[in-house]
């Protein structure tokens, strides 16, 4: 059977018969893999421990015809903080849970969706236990930066419903931002006011336009208001709903705990 080798996120993990595992995992260059680790589940299995979820993994493969075989993993990065804190874990599993449901074993390749996902499970792991500000925080910019990355990044310098430019929106020039989910983008005055729409104040659409403008490294360090945190994280569980149809269980699973 051919082999290849892979750099690669275990998203998550299934039971497979007495002691083995299938794992779906996102891989630097080949995009989403779906592999059995056989004999996995043993207590002297000998990949150890290192075909657990969210690891990072140097993994070699065999071909197959449904599901590919791990024959060698070596652990490049584990992630031991997620297990430990139940609000990591459902973050990370939500993250898992987006890219399961918009990707297959045919979808394109993504360095950088592969690069978006290692980042965001470094921040959550190295968050503060139970840190559930800094943590919404990474999510929304998972979602921001995965909707770019797919290509639905809104519009911002010009109305979603008529063109026209719109222009000192992140410098509190206005008051208050129209926004349009459906339509994908900020709207002028004229077009908000006519319709239904999300209306922005000053510092929560720059809260929202800095998850799709800026690194990770200044989003970590960023002072939010809760509520304008709370209501951008709303926006973008909509938006990434309505536009990738990823209507989860998790969203709403959040909602009941208070998350």
């Amino acid at each position: 059977m051919p082999t290849y080798k892979a750099k690669a996120l275990i998203l998550r993990t299934y039971k497979l018969g007495e002691a083995d595992k299938i794992l779906k995992l996102y891989s630097q260059y080949r995009g989403l893999i779906s592999a059995v680790g056989k004999g996995a589940r043993r207590s002297k299995s000998r990949f150890g421990g290192r075909l657990e979820l969210f690891n990072l993994v140097d993994a070699e493969f065999y071909e197959g015809k449904s599901l590919d075989i791990i024959s060698q993993a070596e652990i490049i990065e584990n992630f031991k903080n997620i297990s430990s804190d139940f609000s990591k874990f459902v973050f990370c599993e939500l993250t898992s849970k987006i890219i399961l449901k918009t990707h297959n074993e045919i979808s394109d390749p993504s360095e950088e969706l592969f690069k978006l996902i290692y980042i965001c499970f470094r921040e959550i792991n190295n968050a503060g236990y139970e840190d559930i500000i800094s943590l919404k925080k990474i999510m929304a910019f998972f979602i921001a930066r995965f909707l770019a990355i797919a290509g639905f990044s809104p519009l911002f310098n010009a109305c979603a419903k008529c063109n026209k430019k719109i222009e000192g929106l992140y410098n509190f020039h206005n008051k208050e931002v129209f926004f349009s989910i459906k339509l994908g983008g900020v709207l002028c005055k004229d077009c908000g006011i006519s319709s239904q729409n999300t209306k922005f104040n000053a510092k929560t659409f720059r809260l929202f336009y800095d998850l799709f403008n800026k690194k990770i490294e200044e989003i970590r360090d960023m002072e939010v208001d809760h509520f304008a945190l709370k209501k951008v994280y709303k926006i973008l569980e909509s938006y990434i709903i309505y536009h990738t149809d990823c209507n989860l269980d998790s969203f709403k699973y959040f909602k009941k705990i208070g998350i």
